[in-house]
């Protein structure tokens, strides 16, 4: 497929769409091994998958696993926001938990997989899955849901800077992200030291 306008789709037509691992129990009372778990609490829409923080574990299946690959896309499935992660870098065997959708782009060279997690967390797709989730006070994404939202596929030029100025804002907040806590933990030293000052002597 050689796009050299914009093509509109929806997510289902191109890419496959399939669940995190089936866990049945809590994840951290298995057995430790050698399958990391990405879990909500491991991941963050401005930092991406914490993967030192990630449970290792022995997963209870015998049968062939299907581990997470550089271009998977990551979809959380709880909560009030619904954000995409495209993974680039996986460190080590892995898996997501059942809060997760893995999104496989079937054509690479059409469909950057990192401009499809931006194309995800934007105005018109978030607007969409929050209309097809369900739940009223903890909401919940359906695979039709998502399979359903409606997908532009521009020139891979196009794709690509929008990458590049996605990347290049989010190195800028983590940056200044950096700045504040370092504010914040110096304001901290300080205060110790001038409160501790004014205490009485024993």
């Amino acid at each position: 497929m050689d796009v050299t306008t914009n093509l509109c789709t929806s997510l289902g037509e191109c890419a496959a769409i399939s669940a995190g691992f089936p866990f049945r129990g809590a994840i951290d009372a298995l057995a430790k091994g050698g399958i990391a778990v990405i879990q909500m609490r491991n991941v963050d829409d401005a930092r991406g998958v914490e993967w030192a923080k990630l449970t290792k574990v022995e997963l209870p299946t015998k049968r062939k696993l299907d581990l997470l690959t550089p271009g998977d896309v990551i979809l959380t499935t709880r909560g009030r926001r619904n954000f995409a992660l495209a993974l680039t870098d996986i460190p080590y065997p892995a898996v997501c938990s059942p809060h997760f959708f893995v999104i496989r782009v079937r054509q690479p060279k059409v469909l950057l997989p990192e401009f499809l997690a931006w194309q995800i967390n934007q105005k018109a797709a978030q607007e969409h899955i929050q209309q097809s989730a369900t739940g009223s006070y903890i909401l919940n994404l359906t695979r039709a849901a998502v399979e359903s939202v409606p997908i532009t596929i521009p020139p891979m030029s196009t794709q690509a800077a929008a990458v590049a100025l996605a990347s290049a804002a989010h190195r800028e907040v983590a940056t200044l992200q950096a700045l504040i806590d370092n504010q914040r933990s110096l304001i901290e030293v300080v205060a110790t030291k001038i409160l501790n000052s004014e205490r009485p002597s024993a």
